[in-house]
């Protein structure tokens, strides 16, 4: 079984589970796939689409990925939105820190956005900066310091603030 679970959100989670597929499908690794995006509810048959299209070009002999995506700069990743989630707002935060963030693309920098406190807290550990949801509040912490809990309307303004602190410390230690 193949799947990335932390591929973040269309279309860069389809081009990271699209760069997993080919190499491991065409090594004759796995014999079912799952796609798993951020998106709301409504939009996970995206998710079947994307595996199928992906699937069908392996068969066809059109495999795109040779270079590895996000060697350097900014990576964001994000569950796909499962049964543990607390709060819809989760699918809408997570494509408001890709734009809220995408000023800081030159940087090598991975900012983790989970959807549930179950896992969150774990799944961010290797990000600069984690958050991980609850029903009213979202955690944040940059590497493994935790900073504190925000509500969903405070989050944003603090992401911002945590990120150019670590743009801050990058640009002065070269």
């Amino acid at each position: 079984h193949l799947g990335v679970t932390e591929a973040g959100l269309p279309p860069d989670g389809i081009i990271k589970t699209r760069i997993a597929f080919e190499q491991l499908i065409s090594a004759g690794i796995g014999d079912t796939v799952r796609v798993s995006l951020t998106v709301p509810n409504d939009r996970k048959p995206e998710e079947i689409a994307a595996g199928q299209q992906i699937i069908d070009d392996i068969a066809a002999g059109r495999v795109r990925s040779v270079v590895r995506i996000n060697e350097s700069g900014l990576n964001i990743i994000s569950c796909p939105s499962c049964s543990r989630v607390e709060n819809e707002a989760f699918v809408e935060l997570a494509q408001n820190v890709k734009e809220l963030t995408r000023y800081a693309e030159p940087y090598q920098l991975t900012i983790a956005v989970m959807g549930c406190r179950v896992n969150g807290p774990g799944e961010t550990d290797d990000a600069d900066l984690g958050l991980w949801c609850g029903p009213n509040r979202v955690n944040l912490k940059r590497g493994t310091e935790v900073i504190g809990a925000f509500t969903y309307d405070e989050i944003l303004p603090r992401v911002r603030q945590e990120l150019d602190a670590l743009i801050s410390q990058l640009t002065q230690s070269k």
